[in-house]
């Protein structure tokens, strides 16, 4: 696989880049402004801006699959659609893209009270993104995977987490490591077991 990574340099992607060249596949870094601190020699870096499609498609040429793992809130749905776009003119075609538990489900009881109450308030707007980069994805002809983690740590990889295959939330459960997550993106592109789906994944 040549994997190109999007949001490299953060905390969920520099996992997903650490976990794709430890499974000997070849990894494109694509960073906008943070350098990323590792080194490998199947690994290259680009710079540039997600929301900037000439960026997004000279970087795509030659890759075959793409992990999407952007932070923060506004540019999931943009650099989502630049990328989308750039797969189809380069025709690649799996995608696996990091959400968040609770999509399409903000008022789920599954949910704690404050943390219902901080997605419609403080998290309003990532939620809005995010359910927007969903739509996007599932409305693609991509072979395509969402991994919505049910919250995140730094904790070290564990192995021992729980995935629900139809997208709804899990019961009683809690967050998840980064690099658990990156086991799962990486899995997703690797094998077809989450083809079509949105995995909800937590301990």
């Amino acid at each position: 696989m040549n994997l190109i990574v999007f949001g490299a340099a953060g905390r969920t992607g520099k996992h997903i880049v650490s976990r794709a060249l430890g499974h000997g596949h070849a990894v494109t870094a694509f960073v906008h402004c943070t350098p990323l601190d590792i080194e490998h020699e199947s690994l290259i870096s680009v710079t540039g801006d997600v929301l900037d499609f000439d960026s997004v498609s000279a970087a795509m040429r030659g890759r075959t699959a793409v992990a999407f793992a952007l932070s923060g809130a506004g540019n999931h749905e943009p650099g989502i659609a630049n990328v989308i776009h750039a797969m189809a003119e380069h025709e690649v075609l799996r995608l696996s893209a990091v959400s968040a538990a609770g999509t399409f489900a903000r008022g789920d009881k599954a949910l704690s009270l404050a943390y219902r109450a901080m997605v419609a308030t403080a998290l309003r707007s990532v939620y809005e993104d995010l359910e927007k980069m969903e739509m996007r994805i599932k409305a693609s002809a991509l072979d395509w995977t969402i991994v919505r983690p049910v919250g995140l740590t730094d904790g070290p990889a564990t192995g021992d987490y729980r995935i629900s295959l139809d997208g709804s939330l899990l019961p009683k459960s809690t967050r998840i490591s980064r690099e658990d997550v990156a086991a799962v993106v990486v899995k997703s592109l690797e094998t077809d077991t989450y083809r079509h789906r949105a995995v909800v994944v937590g301990q």
